[in-house]
This record gives C-alpha cells, structure tokens and sequence, in this order.
C-alpha cells in the first residue's frame, strides 16, 4: 500500500474520520494471516466500517455477519426467491408495487466474489496486501473534491448508482468492485440508526486500483477548485507532513472566479 497516496488524501481532504479499505479473505490461510482483531459477536458490515474509521480495523467470517443483506451483496451466499422476486422489498412496503421492487433488485450490485470472510480497517494499516474497496464518509464538500479529482482523471462519470439503500454493502462497495468504478451513497435508513452517522454526512466507494490516481487528480486541482481559506488549512498539514511536492497559488482560484454582477452571500 503507498502511504503517500494516504497523505496526500489527508492532506488534501478535512477528515473526521479516517479513510478506510475492504478486503475479501477466500481461504483460511489468507483469514489467519491477516493483521485485525476478530469480531467477538455477529456485526453489521456498516457497524465493521463506522469501527474501522474510528481506527478500530475487524475481520470477520460469514457465520459472524450480523446482516445477511451485505453477505448476499458480496456473493458470500446465494439469493432467495423472495429477495429475487422482489417478494422481499414489496412486503416491508419499502415500494409501491412488486413491478417497482423487482427493478430494484435487478439493479442491486452483488458482488461474485464467493469468499470465507472479509477485513475492514484504516488504509494506513495495510502494509503487505492491498484492499480491494477504498470508503469514505465524509461531508458534501469533500465528495464533491474526490469527484473533481476523478473528473480531472477520467472525464464525466455517468452511471452513479444509489436507491438509498444498502449504502455500504451493495452501493459502495459490490457496485466499485464489480464495475470497477466509483460511486456515492447517501447512506440509508438501516446504517443511518445502526452506525450512528451524522445527518450531513454521505459516502463514496472506489476501487482500490483507481484510488491513487483520484488522489493523484484531487491534489492537482487544489489550485483551481479551492478557495483560500481551505487551502490554508491544506497549507499547514502540507508543513506540518514536511511535504514539498505542491506548491499553492493562492490567487489562482480568486483569478478564476466570475467576473460578471456576482452576489456572494455571506
């Protein structure tokens, strides 16, 4: 794992909590060599997550999984005909009508991964192996940096995908990894009263193999898209992290700014 990938996100980014990676484990030989406390009562992945972010990584086997909705997500058990035929959904009334709640299950990413367990812990800690999903939960703002980064990269991303529901399991994770893209989440009720999220707060989920060239892309448009009072915070972790390798213009994002009869509100 590059840990200067890692700073420069801390840097570049206001975080209170910490940037977090997903790890599928399919062997026991993979499960036992892997650096992370294990769970000591069945937990919910979104519960797993909110842990690791406070700095507290887990690893955790199927039978340990306190919610069945993200082990089907990641493919670690086959669907049932009521969660196929939309039987599920239409029952809890979470849609109007059992036509609606099968276009929803035929739109839910999961994941074909077939694996014996899974690991969440700070990124930082992984030191030998690489995770496989890389989550964020942070505040709007923040989101919208890590999408001009990915902008900067790639061009406009187009197929975000999010129904407001299975937010970790399915949304931010099963979704990057099997489409090998990014994706945002508005969280969802169940992790919303579980975890205990803050209101304001949302997530974005990216594949391990494109999240350094995010960053790469969020660290190169620091000049343009930020504003100076932000960039003097960037400007005292890049001190306070001895780093040399971005040199801020703090006039360049008032230079872009537009000319026109423009009423800020303050």
């Amino acid at each position: 794992m590059n840990q200067n990938t890692i700073e420069k996100a801390y840097c570049a980014l206001e975080l209170e909590r910490k940037i977090v990676g997903m790890k599928f484990l399919h062997t026991e030989e993979e499960y036992a060599q892997e650096y992370a406390q294990e769970t000591k009562a069945k937990m919910n992945y979104c519960v797993l997550v909110r842990m690791a972010m406070n700095g507290s990584g887990r690893k955790v086997k199927l039978e340990d999984f306190g919610c069945m909705s993200a082990a089907r997500a990641f493919g670690m058990v086959e669907p049932d005909e009521r969660w196929l035929s939309g039987m599920c959904y239409r029952e809890k009334g979470m849609y109007r009508d059992l036509s609606t709640a099968r276009k929803v299950v035929r739109n839910t990413s999961c994941s074909t991964q077939n694996a014996r367990a899974i690991v969440v812990k700070p990124l930082e800690e992984y030191i030998e192996t690489t995770p496989d999903v890389v989550l964020i939960v942070t505040h709007p703002y923040n989101i919208m940096r890590l999408i001009q980064g990915y902008t900067y990269q790639f061009g406009t991303y187009k197929e975000f995908k999010l129904i407001g529901n299975q937010a970790f399991c399915s949304e931010c994770t099963a979704y990057p990894l099997e489409s090998n893209e990014i994706n945002i989440s508005t969280l969802c009720s169940g992790t919303r009263y579980i975890a205990n999220w803050k209101h304001e707060e949302m997530a974005m989920g990216i594949p391990f193999g494109k999240f350094e060239t995010v960053i790469e892309g969020l660290y190169r448009t620091i000049d343009v898209m930020v504003p100076q009072k932000e960039k003097e915070k960037i400007k005292e972790k890049l001190k306070e992290k001895r780093r040399t390798d971005l040199e801020l213009n703090f006039k360049m994002h008032e230079e872009n700014k537009f000319k026109g009869p423009l009423y800020i509100i303050k």
